[in-house]
């Protein structure tokens, strides 16, 4: 079994390669190369699971983000973009090799348990938005970030945890909320807080809520903590504070 180096990876590795390792990117604090360290850093650390995974050896608890990223930020560029492309392709190895053996081999990662197959799409939502980050909204982009399965991923896998830092800036933390995201041909989606807990769910049809009307792309960005680069993208049908709290929900992680 293989799998091949998606067109997300492809785009994102030409883009980096193009820019400017000392470019502010879209991404709070981070240029071109934070942006390359912390790409690299997912897939070393995938890797570092997969491996004693396959060899029958117990999985070590998932490193933070500056725990292993640190190391590549202290490359140079030039070293940091050869890692990048040797990561992963060295991370889609592994993927395939456990996949061969168990499709629905499942291992810790960052306190809950990932199916091993959902690598590769984390991977491809984690190239899309941190090209956005470097390139913008482009027609690429807008390829990219218009895939429903990327969108899925987010919503099914990371739910809840695309809204835990937000949570530390909701100015009416205790009070629950709704608001739907909708987007002309696309299921509607809901920023729920409720009984304290706060996720993204795939809304009822029949729901009845305020709302927001987005592009499925800004959408994508948004639910991430990026805002629309083109004004218009969205357009809001609930109140000022309503507005304002969501934005603050959806700050990033």
């Amino acid at each position: 079994m293989t799998i091949e180096r998606s067109m997300e990876a492809d785009a994102f590795l030409a883009t980096i390669d193009a820019a400017s390792p000392e470019a502010v990117s879209a991404c709070e604090g981070w240029t071109t190369h934070e942006i390359a360290a912390h790409v690299t850093g997912i897939a070393v650390e995938v890797t570092r699971h997969l491996e004693p995974y396959l060899q029958g050896e117990p999985v070590p608890k998932t490193r933070s983000f500056e725990e292993r990223e640190a190391p590549l930020q202290a490359l140079g560029h030039v070293e940091l973009l050869r890692r990048l492309n040797a990561e992963e392709t060295r991370m889609r190895g592994l993927a395939a090799e456990v996949l061969k053996g168990e499709p629905d081999a499942v291992i810790p990662w960052t306190g809950r348990d990932m199916a091993v197959a959902k690598f590769v799409p984390h991977l491809r939502n984690e190239h899309a938005l941190h090209r956005w980050d470097v390139a913008g909204g482009d027609d690429i982009s807008r390829q990219l970030l218009g895939s429903d399965d990327l969108v899925d991923h987010s919503v099914e896998e990371l739910g809840k945890i695309l809204l835990m830092a937000g949570r530390n800036h909701d100015p009416d933390p205790d009070a629950d909320f709704r608001v739907c995201l909708r987007s002309d041909g696309h299921r509607d989606l809901q920023v729920v807080v409720e009984a304290g807990t706060a996720t993204l769910a795939w809304a009822d049809a029949s729901e009845d809520e305020p709302w927001i009307d987005i592009d499925p792309v800004a959408r994508h960005l948004f639910i991430w903590g990026r805002r629309p680069d083109r004004h218009g993208q969205a357009r809001s049908h609930m109140s000022q504070p309503d507005l304002a709290r969501l934005q603050a929900l959806l700050s990033g992680y």
